[in-house]
């Protein structure tokens, strides 16, 4: 499991932010849909396709309530038509949800600072035609303040993620495994998972003696290969400068040696000079509850494999 982002990701109704103010929003909608003269006006997010009301002002219950949650192909389109310059105009035929009830909608998509799309301004059967272009300036003003309250979010984000994630790697550093290995355990025991800890860690030799940069290449290519190799559900994390935790969720122990076992021979295939070293720990859910105990057996299990390790290597 690599250190990831979810700005993007989670319902912003569903999270109590400080940098949001939703009255502020909903300020914002009720001054574009009376300056516009609409049916209603919505602040729209859209999370893997599925999008959710963040804000509305209703000429009348047109049930696109805050909260209110649906899918629109349609709606996706439009945000996509978007030229960067001008709102974007459709008509109700061409969406497929409550939209649909619309004769005309202006949409404005609504960015995060890293250019992911978080939703739109919806303006819906607009009334005041005579003076719309002078009103588009409104519709950026708008935009402009819910996009600096969006950066702030996605800041403090990034701050979250550097204070679990290993700079060189970008996996999770000591102190995120401990906090996200305990939850992902503790899910897994409700639903009857058995688990394994895994402990890699790179043997240095002399045929390895290299510059900080090649070393710095195999660091990343392990972390790569670890990553690659393991489901969404595991934890990965480097926890020393050549050494680096995998707590993983399998059927039975002959799993667990077959992820090793996969994981040393894609090494092997890639740097056929690098020694690695493991240890491993098994348990089944009704007997440990708590990390530490995996962590020191898988330790204790690595210790003698380097002792053996370095008896062959004489």
């Amino acid at each position: 499991m690599l250190a990831q982002s979810t700005h993007h990701l989670l319902w912003l109704r569903e999270q109590d932010h400080p940098a949001i103010s939703l009255p502020r929003w909903q300020q914002q909608v009720e001054l574009l849909g009376n300056f516009y003269q609409s049916q209603a006006c919505l602040i729209l997010q859209v999370v893997n396709g599925s999008v959710q009301v963040v804000c509305a002002r209703q000429s009348q219950n047109l049930h696109l309530n805050g909260g209110t949650g649906f899918e629109d192909a349609g709606l996706l389109a439009m945000i996509d038509d978007y030229d960067g310059y001008n709102l974007t105009k459709s008509s109700g035929t061409n969406f497929t949800s409550e939209l649909s009830q619309f004769n005309q909608v202006l949409s404005r998509p609504i960015f995060w600072p890293d250019g992911e799309l978080f939703g739109c301004i919806l303006i819906c059967d607009p009334v005041q035609a005579k003076y719309r272009e002078r009103l588009t300036p409104l519709v950026e003003t708008a935009t402009s303040l819910i996009q600096a309250e969006l950066k702030h979010v996605f800041l403090m984000q990034q701050v979250k993620m550097l204070s679990v994630q290993d700079e060189q790697t970008c996996m999770l550093n000591p102190y995120g495994f401990s906090l996200m290995a305990p939850r992902q355990l503790s899910l897994s025991r409700r639903f009857g998972s058995h688990a394994g800890i895994i402990l890699i860690e790179e043997m240095m030799s002399e045929s390895l003696e290299s510059s900080k940069e090649d070393a710095g290449q195999r660091i990343r290519m392990l972390a790569r290969i670890i990553h690659d190799n393991l489901r969404d559900a595991d934890v990965s994390a480097r926890v020393g400068h050549r050494q680096f935790i995998i707590l993983c969720f399998i059927d039975n122990e002959s799993n667990l040696d077959a992820l090793v076992s996969r994981l040393k021979k894609q090494i092997s295939k890639e740097d056929p000079n690098l020694r690695l070293v493991t240890g491993q720990s098994y348990f089944t859910p009704d007997t440990q509850i708590s990390l530490d105990p995996m962590q020191k057996k898988a330790k204790e299990n690595l210790n003698i494999n380097k002792l053996e390790h370095q008896k062959t290597a004489r």
